[in-house]
């Protein structure tokens, strides 16, 4: 994880290591340049604040921060993208042109979420389903094919788990969790509008929550017991369609399902055989005599 996203994703920072996080965000590769009195003077902050700033996100000092922040830079020099995330192909392409940009997109985006993904935090996220008497999945829109399909792959391994696809029922469901339950809600840019319902009552009802998002999306919504995040390349608005979130949020739902499974391995595996006989196509349970030639 680079400096840029140890940064956003730093916790217990106080008000004033919060100017100091902003403040090396917005001087980025201008840093460099900034001795630790200019520094902190542009933060409106004292040298002892810098050094403890530096220290809580795992650094030994102003000096590893610019240096980090300078690998940050080649890092970013070195993978410069090779399409446009919102707009990866045009008119004239062909369809070899399209199939190559495509490829681009995907390749882009799940090295992006994968650098993004904190492999303890989807750890502790797995732990917490697994623990759960119950899983309720909130989201809407195009995210809800991807968080039917983690559903029924929980529904698969034994998990009991919901994701309606209705506000009301969502609502409902809110309503009747409790600190047994666990909430997954999925929201790439953290603005989605049920979550201004939803959270209140998930607090309320005191439900571990979990969310999918980028790193604005999980500033907008602290709080939650775990952040899973995705690439946040793709624009909310100036795009031909949501390609790289999709990409982005399919790949940590599977990699959460995954953890699940492996966590969960023998009643996982014991469950699925025992439910395969039951829900296999109709086709497979036919005879060799009996299927179309």
């Amino acid at each position: 994880m680079d400096i840029l996203h140890r940064i956003e994703h730093a916790r217990g920072l106080t008000p004033v290591e919060q100017q100091l996080a902003a403040t090396a965000l917005s001087l980025a590769d201008r840093l460099e340049a900034y001795s630790i009195q200019a520094f902190a003077e542009a933060a409106h902050a004292s040298i002892p604040s810098v050094h403890r700033f530096c220290k809580k996100i795992g650094l030994s000092g102003y000096k590893e921060l610019k240096v980090e922040f300078a690998r940050a830079r080649t890092g970013r020099d070195s993978r410069e993208a090779p399409v446009d995330i919102n707009f990866p192909f045009a008119a004239h392409d062909d369809a070899a042109a399209i199939l190559d940009r495509m490829n681009s997109v995907y390749e882009e985006t799940l090295r992006d979420t994968r650098a993004l993904l904190d492999p303890d935090e989807l750890d502790r996220a797995a732990a917490l389903f697994i623990q759960a008497d119950r899983i309720d999945i909130y989201t809407q829109s195009h995210n809800l094919y991807p968080a039917q399909m983690f559903c029924n792959r929980l529904l698969s391994c034994g998990m009991p788990a919901a994701c309606h696809a209705d506000v009301e029922r969502q609502i409902w469901g809110a309503l009747a969790s409790d600190d047994r339950s666990a909430a997954l809600l999925i929201s790439y840019s953290g603005m989605a509008p049920n979550l201004a319902t939803l959270l209140p009552v998930l607090a309320e009802r005191h439900v571990p929550a979990v969310l999918v998002g980028t790193p604005r999306a999980a500033r907008l919504n602290p709080g939650l017991a775990h952040y899973l995040h995705v690439s946040d390349r793709e624009d909310l608005q100036q795009r031909i369609t949501q390609f790289a979130s999709h990409i982005a949020v399919q790949y940590v739902l599977d990699s959460l399902f995954a953890r699940i499974f492996a966590g969960n391995w023998a009643r996982s595996e014991a469950f699925l055989l025992h439910a395969l006989p039951r829900t296999k196509l109709p086709a497979l349970s036919r005879s060799e005599a009996e299927l179309p030639r």
